[in-house]
């Protein structure tokens, strides 16, 4: 109970001596307004003085101008992408009739057994399998290995 209490005390004296900070602070910008017509002549100079000149930003905001210009230099660039862009490569894709798991595993078997680097890519409802090889004729034995497993395939030539 104690502990709520002061703190209470604790947080609108922290208020207050803010409150009075602020306002000591604050300077003008709080005074009050007199007519004009209650000033005496100098301060009507003065009055009139202030009102015909414009600051920067008075200046900006009645312009109608919509020339923007950032504060930035400007750098044009063109990069020729042909000369970076690797040539296509010459992979092969493994059709196979069957996808089940024990197919699948024959032909990951098999395509490490000959030592060919492969890719399996899933896309579709089916995996597809690439091929890194030299010739087709080096995959002729990869089809006849997969015959003997019962699982009818062929080559087809793809460039990526």
């Amino acid at each position: 109970m104690q502990k709520k209490v002061l703190l209470a005390l604790f947080t609108t004296l922290t208020i207050i001596i803010f409150a009075v900070l602020m306002n000591l602070f604050s300077g003008d910008e709080l005074s009050v307004r007199v007519e004009r017509e209650y000033l005496s002549p100098s301060q009507k100079q003065n009055n009139q003085n202030t009102l015909s000149e414009k600051t920067w930003t008075q200046e900006l905001a009645m312009s109608n101008s919509v020339d923007f210009q950032f504060p930035v230099n400007e750098l044009f660039m063109q990069i020729d992408l042909k000369a970076y862009v690797p040539p296509k490569v010459k992979f092969f894709r493994l059709v196979v009739d069957r996808t089940d798991r024990y197919s699948l595993f024959c032909i990951l078997q098999t395509l490490s057994s000959f030592n060919l680097p492969f890719v399996l890519s899933k896309q579709t409802q089916y995996p597809t399998v690439y091929v890194t090889s030299k010739t087709k004729e080096s995959l002729d034995g990869v089809i006849k290995r997969l015959k003997e497993y019962e699982i009818e395939s062929k080559i087809i030539e793809v460039w990526l």
